[in-house]
């Protein structure tokens, strides 16, 4: 009992570190990228400031593939694949291989977006791992799913899209009123079991 205890203490413990050790990385290419930004106004040279750290964390996701093969993780196998491969594809198939797109401005905007949903990713499975719950990173997550889905449900309906838009603005508040509501109602029910018990 006691070493599967410790085994499971020790696939948690790997699991945070993996998440922290990913979320800096993410969170040190996208410092680099901002500087770059700031301080040479271009996109032209974002490439050759950020290229190598964001080979190396977004190769380092190939484990997070090795993570679902050996049971750490809970996540369809096909689906993990085809995310870590797309990713790969892009900065060795295609910005590695030909240096002519690297100073286009759709490198430099992709590399942010990547670097704000993995450090939101990240450091949400991080916290979770070590029994932190913090909501706000729950809402983050979810707003930007929201919104990365808005180029595809213009697509699909102009009125969806709109509506997408709406729950953006509204989610924030709403989700606030949510949980407190559910703290609330958590609350009433604890305090109702414990009057049972001392009756």
């Amino acid at each position: 009992m006691s070493s599967h205890i410790s085994a499971d203490n020790i696939k948690t413990s790997y699991l945070i570190l993996y998440n922290v050790a990913s979320c800096a990385g993410w969170f040190y290419a996208l410092v680099l990228i901002l500087s770059e930004l700031i301080q040479n106004g271009d996109f032209a040279t974002v490439y050759d400031r950020v290229g190598w750290p964001l080979m190396i964390v977004q190769t380092g996701a190939i484990l997070e593939l090795v993570h679902v093969i050996f049971g750490f993780v809970r996540s369809p196998i096909l689906t993990t694949a085809f995310q870590v491969a797309s990713r790969l594809f892009l900065v060795w198939g295609v910005v590695d291989i030909f240096p002519e797109v690297q100073p286009h401005w759709a490198f430099t905007t992709m590399t942010i977006a990547w670097s704000i949903t993995e450090i939101i990713r990240y450091s949400y499975y991080a916290f979770n791992l070590a029994g932190f719950h913090i909501h706000a990173l729950l809402w983050c997550r979810e707003s930007i799913l929201v919104y990365k889905s808005l180029p595809y449900s213009g697509q699909l309906n102009v009125i969806y899209y709109w509506i997408q838009v709406v729950i953006l603005f509204v989610y924030p508040p709403g989700f606030y009123m949510l949980y407190t509501h559910m703290i609330g109602q958590r609350k009433r029910y604890l305090g109702k079991g414990k009057d049972k018990a001392q009756k």
